[in-house]
């Protein structure tokens, strides 16, 4: 009897162990998800100013996120100790499901003032000062693992007002100061006042065409600098930003030059220094009638193969003063901005993208002034694969020692062979960066090592059970006797 009574306890033993395994998992799963306190994001006060007497002290308040998943049955909106960081609710909302949508919502009359709560920190002292309002999403496992939204007000006397941002403005400056020539150097100055600290990104733009980035950098005593030979052919406004590191304190502004114009590069190959000059009897060369430049400034020459989605910027000549020139692709339906001649009949820097869906083959693109017998200028060009007329022979078969090809290719292969591959795909794995999950990785890991056990233990009773019972039985090896 009392053997019996050993082989039932083993099972009983193992099951118990296995709910306990199972429990303390599911409780380490849980606290794996709690949410961890923090800032969320800005609070929005349905008004800026009133007094510190009103109840509620805003009729309404919103967020640009919801709360976190689990921390939406309530918001509380208090106000922060301005030194010990205690927190005093102003009233509180529990219409549920602020963890599905940004916060949006009417706060109650509380029977609490901000002046109230004032007077019960501080007596009948001076209440001026900065304070933080506060909209928390409350954690009710653990109160203070609570998130929130966060905005300041300052208080004067008997009112309160959200602290406006105080006005900068920015001056830029550039040598040469008003026109250069395509790929000169040109310094621009960023001046920001107040000299505060904050960021200046410098960007150029001509008409109807994206802006150029050119550059950004951190303000030093409200200056920078930039050097750049990256201005692109023709007219363009430059402007420069300026965004304030403490946006709450400091308004961006943007300060600019317009008109900004650049030229076709000076040829620099010309008469040797000491040669005379041409005689007046010699007339100067004619600039030429097209001139095509890429993104980065580079002239393109006659019949240049182009991509599709690739800019450039056309320089025309010939035309009427003032003259609308109408633009027009071969082969193509796209309707393309006219173009407008300067007084001296030029249209200076027309920026052409070549059409996504072009085709491959020649095209040409005709800047036609639009009136009849108009001047006009085509600019000829090529898309996709052109076919070699002349391919070069096959080499020979002349190859290096152990079959190394005259080209390389073969010894290329080499380095891509399944060794190389292995770091690679080492470097590849883990997890995805960034999302503040790593803190959670040791909790989430215990879990599933107890559950684990868990489901061990749980196997192992059914085992020793079934074996108790002669359910299971397991072969022994040849010339064992068997029990």
């Amino acid at each position: 009897m009392t053997r019996l009574a050993r082989a039932r306890t083993l099972p009983a033993l193992l099951m118990c162990c296995a709910l306990l395994m199972g429990a303390a998992a599911a409780v380490l799963g849980a606290a794996a998800t709690a949410s961890a306190a923090g800032r969320l994001g800005d609070l929005t006060l349905s008004k800026t100013s009133g007094s510190i007497t009103d109840d509620p002290l805003v009729p309404h308040v919103t967020t640009d996120v919801p709360c976190p998943t689990g921390q939406g049955d309530a918001v509380q909106f208090k106000v922060v100790h301005p030194t010990n960081g205690s927190r005093t609710s102003l009233g509180q909302v529990s219409a549920g499901g602020y963890d599905t949508a940004p916060v949006d919502t009417d706060l109650p009359v509380w029977g609490t003032s901000l002046g109230g709560v004032l007077i019960g920190w501080f007596g009948s002292d001076p209440h001026d000062g900065t304070y933080t309002l506060q909209l928390e999403c409350p954690n009710w496992d653990d109160p203070n693992a609570f998130s929130f939204f966060s905005t300041t007000i300052q208080v004067t006397g008997d009112t309160w007002a959200v602290p406006q941002a105080e006005a900068t403005s920015v001056e830029l400056t550039a040598v040469p100061a008003t026109e250069s020539n395509l790929g000169d150097t040109v310094t621009f100055t960023a001046k920001v006042t107040p000299a505060v600290a904050g960021d200046f990104t410098l960007t150029a733009q001509q008409l109807n065409a994206e802006p150029i980035e050119l550059g950004s950098k951190a303000a030093e005593n409200g200056s920078a600098v930039f050097t750049t030979t990256a201005l692109p052919l023709g007219l363009m406004n430059i402007g420069a930003q300026f965004t304030p590191a403490d946006p709450d304190a400091y308004t961006g502004s943007v300060g600019s030059i317009t008109g900004y114009t650049v030229q076709p590069a000076t040829d620099p190959s010309g008469p040797p220094s000491g040669s005379p000059s041409p005689s007046d009897s010699e007339s100067p060369e004619e600039p030429a009638e097209l001139e095509v430049v890429d993104a980065d400034g580079n002239p393109l020459g006659e019949n240049p193969p182009l991509e599709a989605g690739q800019k450039v910027a056309i320089t025309a000549r010939g035309y009427s003063a003032n003259a609308t020139v109408k633009v027009s692709l071969s082969d193509s339906e796209t309707a393309f901005a006219d173009a407008t001649a300067d007084a001296d009949g030029i249209v200076q820097g027309y920026d052409f993208t070549v059409p996504d869906e072009i085709a491959d083959g020649d095209h040409t693109l005709t800047l036609a002034e639009d009136k009849a017998d108009g001047h006009s200028v085509a600019f000829a060009f090529t898309t996709g694969e052109v076919a070699d007329p002349d391919p070069s022979p096959e080499p020979s078969d002349s190859t290096g020692v152990d079959g190394g090809t005259t080209d390389g290719a073969t010894g290329g292969d080499t380095g891509g062979s399944d060794t190389g591959g292995t770091g690679g795909s080492d470097g590849g794995s883990g997890s995805g960066g960034g999302d503040g999950s790593l803190a959670s990785t040791g909790t989430g890991v215990a879990a599933i090592g107890l559950g684990s056990l868990a489901l061990l233990f749980v196997g192992a009773a059914f085992v020793v059970s079934a074996r108790r019972k002669g359910l299971l039985t397991f072969a022994a090896p040849s010339g064992t006797p068997v029990d």
